[in-house]
């Protein structure tokens, strides 16, 4: 989903948080005579969060020593879609701003921000970077509209120790929904425990059925006559197959539970407290399951997301996007500090260590799994000197971690998809605690109180 860039960001350690924004001023005034160019970094911590902002400071005050033509101001603005349009409306639109994936769609259909392709090409290894996640800032054109900084694809996060008194090899967790039906019978039946859980509320009822659908090889919405539109609830989608896998496991196998009405947080409580076998969640999970409820690291483990043979899994994260009003000297500007701040950590091995050194000695998770943004040549040595440093069981992903180079990587609903996250919620809740409840009426219901707000959108 996830319901705001904060929380699509959870899980990635202070050091990248601080800097959730990077913006440039919009005025080509801040182009002096002498060569040197303005920029304004947002998202700046605030005076309460001390140790955060000196962090930022140093890292701008590091880039600017290097780059010395370049001038930053920051300020303490972050990303929300009203705020974001007014920006627009008004002409004060910061130059550089990072909006979630979701938003890219109709932020390049409204040429509200500007093509960095040379800007791109420009940057460090650009040549290697990895196309399936630089598609997420590619339009229709092949063009380049954003930097991607951040990006997680959900996987099937499971309980090591169930899986052992179920009598399940926790080295060898399923891949597909029946494989996971059958391990959640076993979990249950054995264990006394939730063997599958599924997330239904505050909008991650619909996320989460958004993630299966991909994973059963089928998109929530497709574009049609110049114009997206929702898919779901024709007959045989990916959400029906979807919310009929969750109906059987629910009342034929009785696998997922009595509770069917959790949100993010209710789920990683429960799974953290040893009461669920397995769920869908992204590498985020391990570190709140360490580090915010104490969880043991032998304990958990991060597979592949399970799906009918397609190998797709739905992915979220954050591009950072310039303002068409910027100059171009603001944008060169602009690319390098996102490359400074952002990539150069995920390139470099030498940074990527430091970084990696850092997070351990104050108690961050290192060695949990992400998605590569290079091609292996270049991200390889950087992820093997992190695992150098690993403080968790890197081995206990692994199967993550393979499929990453397997899976594609499918975007949310590119229209308003946080409403159609949250009329799905009600469809998944009805499926799970009515045994009458039809899958297909269900997603026609929701289809049909969603549809005028994807319209809408869109005019």
């Amino acid at each position: 989903m996830r319901p705001s860039l904060r929380t699509a960001l959870t899980g990635v350690t202070a050091g990248a948080l601080v800097c959730v924004l990077a913006s440039c001023s919009v005025s080509g005034s801040d182009n002096a005579a002498d060569g040197t160019v303005t920029i304004t970094v947002s998202g700046r911590p605030p005076a309460t969060s001390a140790a955060a902002l000196k962090i930022f400071n140093a890292r701008v005050a590091e880039f600017e020593k290097a780059n010395p033509k370049i001038r930053i101001t920051t300020n303490e603005y972050q990303y929300d879609q009203q705020s974001f349009q007014t920006k627009v409306g008004g002409g004060s639109l910061e130059t550089v701003v990072r909006v979630p994936l979701t938003e890219m769609s109709g932020l390049i259909k409204r040429r509200q921000i500007a093509d960095l392709t040379t800007d791109f090409k420009g940057l460090k290894h650009s040549g290697d970077f990895n196309q399936v996640v630089l598609g997420a800032a590619k339009g229709l054109d092949g063009k380049i509209y954003g930097i991607p900084t951040e990006e997680y694809a959900l996987g099937l996060v499971y309980n090591r120790d169930l899986f052992k008194k179920a009598g399940l090899d926790p080295d060898k967790p399923p891949t597909t929904w029946p494989e996971v039906r059958a391990a959640a019978r076993a979990i249950s039946a054995k264990t006394g425990a939730t063997g599958y859980a599924q997330m239904t509320k505050e909008n991650a009822g619909g996320w989460m059925l958004t993630a299966m659908a991909c994973s059963f090889g089928d998109d929530m919405q497709e574009e049609s006559g110049g114009k997206w539109v929702n898919t779901f609830d024709r007959s045989g989608s990916g959400a029906e197959k979807s919310l009929e896998a969750l109906k059987e496991m629910r009342w034929t196998d009785q696998s997922m539970g009595k509770n069917q009405l959790r949100n993010l947080t209710d789920m990683e409580k429960d799974f953290s407290a040893g009461k669920i076998g397995m769920t869908i969640a992204g590498p985020s999970i391990i570190n709140h399951y360490i580090l915010q409820y104490k969880g043991d690291p032998e304990t958990i483990g991060l597979s592949a997301m399970p799906t009918d043979g397609s190998k797709r899994t739905l992915t979220g994260g954050a591009v950072a996007v310039v303002s068409p009003r910027a100059t171009a000297q603001q944008r060169e500007a602009a690319a390098k500090f996102i490359d400074f701040y952002y990539l150069a950590p995920k390139y470099d091995v030498a940074l990527g260590e430091k970084d990696a050194a850092s997070m351990k000695k104050d108690g961050a998770v290192v060695g949990a799994p992400t998605v590569p943004f290079y091609k292996p040549a270049i991200a390889d040595p950087v992820q093997a000197a992190i695992d150098e440093l690993a403080n968790v069981p890197v081995a206990h992903f692994a199967p993550y971690a393979k499929a990453l180079d397997e899976y594609e990587l499918a975007i949310e609903p590119p229209v308003e998809a946080q409403n159609v996250y949250k009329v799905l919620d009600s469809a998944v809740q009805a499926v799970l605690t009515r045994r009458d409840a039809d899958p297909a009426e269900q997603l026609k219901k929701a289809a049909s109180q969603v549809k005028s707000q994807v319209e809408r959108a869109q005019h």
